[in-house]
């Protein structure tokens, strides 16, 4: 109730001050309006790329220097950098990526947001940007009745961009008429203290705003009129640079340790670039006059002169740090340490996933894995076999030769504590990540989540057969106690063949031509159950009790043998599906 009194009570501060001033309205208005383009130009391109940027950022960072490469480009196109770094933790939860390769990027979209500053001081004060942004907003809005999501982020990019214009627009009407009635540059401080004065400004309003794009923009028109002076307005993009850290470490919050290591990592990066900068502040400077005319920049072209010298200092501080990346990606693996999770808690969902659909689709396999890695762990516990050391055919002909010992693994217990919060947890993120997504990427997404029931599936048959196999392996019967065993050694053998298709360095046709394999031998292995049981019984050598288990539980088995082949089919084969994703996107365009 407080809060909710203190938030109306902020509001109607907030209006009343606005209301009062009319050139402050207007500034405020553009930088409303310039807020609100960049979020549809992010929105745009998630929708308008189809997995294209993903796909980019995944394969174009091979190396260090393509890596910041790729994020400075991209970056310079989409023009926000906090929708890089949201695809880059994205792609570090699920292990797309390596942090150094994070970082790269990170430190190129750095570079790239520069671009921002060039766009403003060069285009954005010298003609009226206002008459571009007007077609911009009514062909953005004509695209976005369109139901196929390229035209749709078409429109949303074209909105963004339109209201970017036009946010700047305002801003820079705003501050030309409040030069007339307050001049800001009065207020200046000499020397080191207005530095430090005007960095602490530029942090604390990109922090406030959450776009260090928008701070450079109100900074730049803000210079071009006359608000400010020029060495302060230095000092203000070094400030801004500090505080755009902050929404990547808000960003980081909701996701895994590589996020928050990618998060300090770049406090680091700016911190560094930002202390460099400081110091050589009047170097830099004369070093910006310097190059001005080689850039055909005027003398009194303090604005991009003001554009030049941030992508100096950033490009300064990539030339700095990054021969020190390995250092960076140990402290912060060492700082921020990996956590253990339970294997009740999802491991790759992340909520900052969802509306990334190809993130979310990884998101979805790297989870339907844990699931059928820890419903695997429950089987061979119920069989009376060491999960941890089932590697091999080998281990596997040991542990049935061991001593059987009664289970004490209870399957109903680990479904009830674990994995059906685990499964609950994966049905209930598809459904909300599907909303993102193209039909192709809903179909993939299905498989996922049908991967994710067959296991279940699995693990409930297991409790079945589970009752009869620890009752009949401590059998006098020796031939009973046999067919129990081979059903034992039948599932054990299921899951290292299946446990061989996970491998990274297997063709896509290595591993068809295994499941073929895997498919004749459970037939045969289902054939030949069928006539040994038979036999059994003409010959009297089990009791009718005892056959009748034994053919139930035969069926139960190949039945799960079943499901488990088409789970490994959907999470270690149809890998290329994901691939086809971004290609049907592209030819659709």
């Amino acid at each position: 109730m407080v809060k909710n009194l203190a938030i109306a009570l902020g509001f109607l501060i907030t209006a009343y001050f606005i209301s009062s001033s009319e050139n402050l309205k207007i500034i405020l208005s553009g930088i409303a309006i310039f807020l609100i383009g960049m979020y549809f130009m992010e929105n745009g391109f998630k929708l308008f790329s189809g997995g294209a940027l993903e796909n980019i950022l995944k394969r174009f960072t091979s190396n260090l220097f393509k890596a910041i490469t790729t994020g400075f480009l991209a970056t310079s196109i989409v023009q926000s950098s906090s929708l890089i770094t949201v695809i880059v933790i994205s792609f570090l939860s699920v292990e797309l990526l390596t942090l150094a390769q994070g970082i790269g990027i990170v430190f190129g979209s750095n570079l790239g947001s520069t671009t921002t500053a060039w766009i403003v001081s060069s285009v954005g004060l010298k003609i009226k940007i206002s008459a571009y942004a007007m077609p911009m907003l009514i062909f953005g809005v004509v695209l976005r009745f369109f139901k196929n999501n390229t035209y749709k982020g078409l429109g949303n990019v074209l909105l963004g961009l339109g209201f970017i214009f036009l946010g700047i627009s305002y801003m820079k009407d705003g501050f030309d008429t409040l030069k007339d009635s307050i001049d800001l540059a009065q207020f200046s401080l000499p020397g080191i203290k207005g530095i430090i004065l005007y960095i602490l400004i530029g942090a604390v309003a990109t922090i406030v705003i959450q776009s260090s794009s928008a701070t450079m923009a109100i900074i730049i028109t803000a210079l071009s009129a006359g608000n400010i002076i020029y060495i302060n307005a230095l000092a203000l993009a070094i400030g801004a640079n500090i505080g755009t850290t902050v929404t990547a470490i808000i960003g980081s919050f909701a996701s895994n340790e590589n996020g928050k290591r990618l998060a300090f990592a770049h406090l680091i990066f700016n911190v560094i670039t930002a202390l460099v900068a400081v110091i050589f502040i009047y170097s830099l400077k004369d070093f910006v006059d310097y190059l001005a005319p080689l850039f055909g920049i005027g003398a009194e072209s303090f604005s991009m002169k003001l554009a030049l010298f941030h992508t100096i200092f950033n490009l300064l501080g990539i030339i700095i740090v990054a021969p020190f990346i390995n250092i960076i990606v140990n402290l912060a693996k060492r700082i921020i340490k990996k956590k253990v999770a339970k294997s009740s808690k999802p491991k790759y969902l992340l909520k900052s996933n969802i509306e990334i659909p190809n993130s979310s689709l990884l998101s979805l396999k790297k989870e339907c894995i844990n699931l059928y890695e820890n419903c695997q762990r429950a089987m061979l516990h119920a069989l009376n076999l060491h999960s941890t050391k089932l590697k091999t055919k080998e281990d596997l002909q040991k542990q049935l030769m061991d001593e059987i010992r009664k289970s004490n693994t209870n399957i109903d217990e680990i479904y009830q504590t674990n994995l059906k919060l685990l499964y609950s947890e994966i049905i209930q993120y598809s459904s909300f990540a599907q909303e993102h997504m193209t039909s192709s990427q809903h179909k993939v997404a299905s498989n996922f989540k049908k991967s994710a029931t067959l296991i279940i599936e699995v693990l409930k048959d297991t409790r079945d057969v589970q009752k009869n196999l620890d009752f009949y392996l401590k059998s006098k019967n020796e031939y009973i106690k046999k067919e129990y065993n081979n059903l034992r050694e039948e599932l054990g053998n299921l899951f290292i063949d299946i446990n061989g298709l996970n491998n990274e360095n297997l063709s896509e046709l290595d591993k068809i031509t295994q499941i073929e394999v895997i498919k004749s031998t459970l037939n045969k292995n289902d054939l030949s159950n069928s006539e040994t049981i038979d036999t059994l019984i003409r010959t009297q050598k089990i009791k009718a009790s005892m056959a009748t288990s034994l053919i139930n539980d035969s069926a139960t088995v190949y039945s799960i043998q079943k499901k488990l082949v088409e789970v490994a089919m959907i999470l270690f084969i149809e890998d290329e599906l994901l691939k086809e994703i971004g290609e049907e996107n592209n030819a659709s365009k």
